[in-house]
């Protein structure tokens, strides 16, 4: 997957997205300096996370406009929706025919743009439709790409689960994924669920915040959290895999 993003370095490109107002409800990440969790970490969590790109007929990515520094630039348009990067692909094709959807994980990504040695290149996410509306019930303000997670009260402890002997923070990009684990939990722990409380943050805080996090509490909780891909983002990747052999 790694040998896609040399391409991610070059100039920026020929193909540009319309994205009006509100970039469709996207967030700008900003390059940081690593500090808090250091970028092996960063990379490690956001490695499991697979995400689109639209690359053009050079292997150089859409972008969009996007206003940095009271300055507009051309970012990288990175699509947490599958299906979505495939709807973007027939207007990227009336420019480039040879367009082409490309799947690869955040942390590869992440790395050889925001944390790059060189030039760093924001990137611009743009969230799954209905998580995003989702979101906005629970926080009327929302902006970004949500991340779902549980907590025992508005203010008390976050939900964790217990990988091989060690507590992790789930965060969930689908709220339905986090449902499961609630009703899994409740059967266990019915009293406890009920003052379970669901609660949205965004993608591009959480980045920021690993990168720049001086508390040494959050940057315990930091080091718990596993980022869980939507379950209908993995059926649309295993759908992608198994159309050739259906062939």
């Amino acid at each position: 997957m790694r040998h896609l993003f040399s391409a991610l370095l070059r100039p920026l490109p020929l193909l540009t997205a319309l994205v009006s107002g509100s970039l469709l409800g996207g967030g700008l990440a900003m390059p940081l300096p690593a500090e808090a969790l250091g970028e092996e970490a960063i990379v490690d969590k956001l490695e499991q996370v697979p995400v689109f790109v639209i690359l053009n007929s050079d292997g150089q990515p859409l972008t969009a406009a996007a206003e940095v520094d009271d300055q507009e630039v051309k970012v990288p348009v990175v699509f947490i929706d599958g299906e979505a990067a495939e709807e973007f692909l027939t207007r990227a094709r009336e420019e480039d025919p040879s367009a082409e959807v490309a799947l690869v994980d955040l942390g590869t990504l992440y790395q050889e743009t925001v944390l790059g040695d060189e030039a760093q290149v924001p990137l611009l996410y743009l969230p799954i439709g209905d998580e995003l509306d989702t979101a906005i019930a629970l926080q009327s303000n929302f902006q970004g790409v949500p991340l779902f997670i549980a907590r025992q009260g508005a203010d008390g402890p976050y939900l964790t689960i217990n990988q091989d002997g060690q507590a992790s923070l789930p965060m969930f990009f689908s709220r339905n994924d986090l449902q499961t684990l609630l009703d899994r939990y409740g059967e266990s722990n019915a009293e406890a669920a009920d003052d379970i409380v669901v609660q949205v943050l965004s993608l591009e805080w959480l980045l920021a915040t690993m990168t720049s996090n001086s508390d040494p509490e959050l940057d315990a909780q930091l080091q718990q959290v596993r980022l869980f891909p939507s379950t209908e983002v993995l059926d649309f990747i295993r759908a992608q895999d198994a159309e050739p052999a259906a062939e």
